[in-house]
């Protein structure tokens, strides 16, 4: 239809066959015409009959292709259709068919694998549930999430496919431009040596749409090709170029979760063991010693229930029988209210799962789907009025009413994420709810509140960052199971590639203390969330812990989180036939600074990981960090040993090990490393000006050599110096001055 257009994208022969699937899954006989206007750049798909219209609107330059299709009800009736579909025949790269593939980041977060070939059963029965290779591991699906659809599950992952070949860097990408009601899923085969993909416009949580009269839905995709199918950082980067021009402004893309962290209750084994006291010295403590703190989160266990469950909306239908005054006898608004005379800011944990032991389930049981095909507790039926009234309440209760200013929203996607049949009223699909529910929340926070993700594990839809500011990607990591950590580490690199954490923060796990892993796997964690730049949250009983090494560690690591910068991979390959993970990752500023090429201090800071059960040697050249040829000094961001470098640089690392070292110049004056956040630096003569963002009592530099003077805003200050390091209390944001 399309055969023309479709060749400058350089995938074959394509031809494109739109059509329309109705309630009882027959599809819908509709003869479209199509007109082209070749000067312009344009092409209309059209087709209606006595009931329905259906318009497919092209705009296409070069190897892009953009669509918005918009389907109406024309009729003075209901219309019930299941989906909107297109069909993609002859999609070829020129190899051998055998090895064509298709990669979707759902891939890794289900079957723990980045690709499979086209033909693969990623259903079949005898997957393996625990080897990493392309066989295709489960275990992370829960029941009923398995589909031959791809990108059909309930982990909200970033909305693209690529199809292409093992042997060639060509590609071709579908991704998504709108969210507003359909999400797209894919088949593909197949047929006659080359490749058939089938794109569907589907409706989360209900198997079919009732559209009313004059009802008009609307969709937005886009096709293009890339020549850079072999590097995972690529493949979409042309689409992300074109989505940033349709998502709408993000919370995700502002810096509520960047600049600062959040403390949250949870994590380093404190769970649901929680109380008023506890919680508030943790505040005074962190207010003191972490300049970059700002929120302190109550996670799940402000409920009376003796149970080890998430209990959470159905907290207000008890008023204030709901909250567990044994653990806060002076009330949530006392807890708020002094969190914030502290100096910080008081967030919440909302589940949105209903427990069955809760008041709510019992004497409600109409306001609930069935869920019992993946879990043993409620999912509310979001697309009843009165479910929709109690949510809204239940909201600006735990929020305005207790005084909560951000949110934590954990279990909170199933009634909107689903692809069964879970509505009673099939009027709106999944998507049309999850944006009424996020700014229902949106409401009842404050405006520069957070508002963070949790399960479903979100795998990098940048559309939730309209209303979410940052997502967990991740599972829980402090429990001492290496397992988890491999796990997340995959999880990770597929949602770090797009590079879209300008438009929405990734978020590793609460990092602490980490008393369930040992030394070297926890230094693997800090590590590994500085390098990605996914601190968001920090956690335990730190006030208890001033002794700790780990807390000394944690402090710095903590000292200029700038979440969401752009990570880079070293030699990755994701097209790797087993479990393979990025080696080497690095980024453009010194890990205190958001100041790129700035010679005064290092001009990378790269990460080293081994996650195999045995030593290995692991290592990078300087070209693979985009730095010029010449003489650099590595230090080492922990021990402060340092290295010359000037082609290439490799250790061996123990099993389970891992390096943060910064890369600098070997020339002049060189502030090599800090614990604090600095915003400049400059040097003239040997005089280095470094501009500081807050007050920080125990201020540490690593300077090229000893300061003869150090003062701040014109004002000489004491310091110290020990073993190299240069130690100082800096009294507030602002200039210091140091001399050699």
């Amino acid at each position: 239809m399309l055969e023309n257009i479709l060749k400058s994208i350089g995938c074959g022969n394509v031809c494109l066959r739109p059509f329309v699937v109705m309630a009882d899954g027959s599809e819908r006989e509709l003869e479209y015409a199509i007109s082209v206007n070749e000067g312009a750049k344009t092409a209309t798909v059209s087709a209606k009959d006595g009931e329905v219209s259906d318009y497919l609107f092209f705009d296409y330059t070069g190897d892009e292709l953009l669509c918005r299709r918009t389907f109406e009800n024309k009729s003075e009736g209901v219309v019930s259709i299941k989906e909107l579909g297109m069909e993609l025949k002859g999609i070829t790269f020129g190899k051998l068919p055998r090895d064509d593939y298709f990669y979707h980041n759902e891939n890794p977060r289900i079957y723990e694998a980045m690709t499979f070939p086209v033909d693969y059963n990623r259903t079949a029965e005898d997957a393996k549930d625990s080897t990493y290779d392309i066989q295709a591991g489960n275990r992370w699906a829960d029941p009923g999430v398995i589909c031959e659809r791809i990108g059909a599950s309930p982990y909200q992952p970033f909305p693209a496919i690529l199809l292409s070949n093992y042997q060639t860097k060509k590609g071709l990408v579908h991704g998504t431009l709108s969210q507003r009601v359909f999400y797209h899923n894919y088949l593909v085969n197949h047929e006659s040596e080359t490749v058939t993909l089938t794109v569907f416009s589907s409706a989360k949580a209900t198997h079919r749409l009732d559209m009313a009269p004059g009802r008009v839905l609307y969709d937005e995709w886009y096709l293009g090709n890339t020549d850079h199918a072999d590097d995972i950082e690529r493949i979409f980067e042309k689409y992300t170029k074109v989505l940033r021009t349709k998502l709408p402004v993000n919370y995700g893309s502002t810096n509520i979760n960047r600049d600062n962290l959040i403390w949250g209750t949870w994590n380093d084994g404190i769970y649901r063991n929680i109380s008023e006291d506890m919680i508030l010295r943790e505040t005074r403590y962190l207010k003191e010693n972490f300049p970059t703190m700002r929120w302190i989160q109550l996670d799940d266990g402000y409920h009376p229930y003796p149970v080890q469950e998430a209990v959470g909306i159905s907290v207000p239908y008890e008023g204030e029988d709901g909250v567990d005054h044994n653990k806060f006898p002076n009330g949530l608004r006392y807890l708020t209210d002094s969190i914030r005379e502290i100096g910080l800011r008081p967030a919440l944990w909302i589940g949105l799962k209903v427990p069955t032991i809760t008041k709510l389930y019992k004497e409600r049981p109409e306001w609930f789907c069935d869920y019992s095909y993946r879990a043993p507790f409620g999912v509310l039926d979001v697309s009843r009025e009165d479910v929709r009234e109690y949510m809204t309440y239940a909201a600006n209760v735990l929020c305005r009413q207790y005084g909560f200013e951000a949110v934590k929203h954990d279990f909170w996607s199933y009634a909107f994420e689903d692809s069964h049949d879970l509505y009673t009223n099939k009027d709106r699909t999944g998507y049309e709810n999850r944006t009424w529910w996020l700014k229902e929340i949106r409401g009842a926070i404050a405006p520069d509140g957070y508002f963070q993700t949790g399960c479903d594990i979100v795998m990098g839809n940048p559309f939730l960052g309209e209303y979410f500011t940052n997502y967990r990607y991740g599972i829980d990591i402090a429990s001492g199971n290496w397992d988890f950590i491999k796990t997340n580490y995959l999880w990770g690199a597929a949602c770090f590639a797009t590079h879209t954490g300008d438009l929405f923060v990734p978020n590793s796990d609460a990092i602490g203390l980490l008393p369930g892993l040992n030394d070297t796997d926890a230094m693997f964690c800090v590590n590994y969330c500085l390098v990605t730049h996914t601190m968001v949250e920090i956690a335990g009983k730190l006030s208890l812990a001033q002794e700790s090494n780990r807390l000394k560690v944690l402090k710095k690591a903590a000292c200029n989180p700038n979440n969401g910068q752009d990570v880079y991979f070293v030699g990755y390959d994701y097209r790797c036939h087993h479990y393979c993970v990025p080696e080497v990752m690095y980024f453009k500023t010194p890990h205190f600074s958001t100041q790129e090429n700035n010679a005064a201090m290092p001009l990378r800071t790269v990460g080293l990981f081994n996650v195999e059960e045995q030593e290995k040697d692991v290592g990078f050249a300087l070209s693979q960090l985009g730095l010029d040829k010449g003489e650099y000094i590595i230090t080492d961001v922990w021990s402060g040993e340092q290295y010359p470098l000037t082609d290439a640089f490799s250790v061996l690392l123990p099993a389970h090990g891992s390096r943060l070292l910064a890369i600098s110049k070997a020339d002049s004056v060189k502030l090599f490393d800090a614990n604090v956040r600095v915003n400049s630096a400059a040097v003239q003569g040997n005089t280095m000006t470094v501009e500081v963002d807050y007050a920080y009592k125990n201020a540490e530099f690593f300077f090229h050599a000893t300061p003869k003077s150090v003062a701040f805003e014109g004002k000489e200050l004491a310091f110290t110096v020990e073993n190299g390091i240069t130690k100082l209390a800096v009294p507030a944001k602002g200039r210091l001055e140091i001399a050699f």
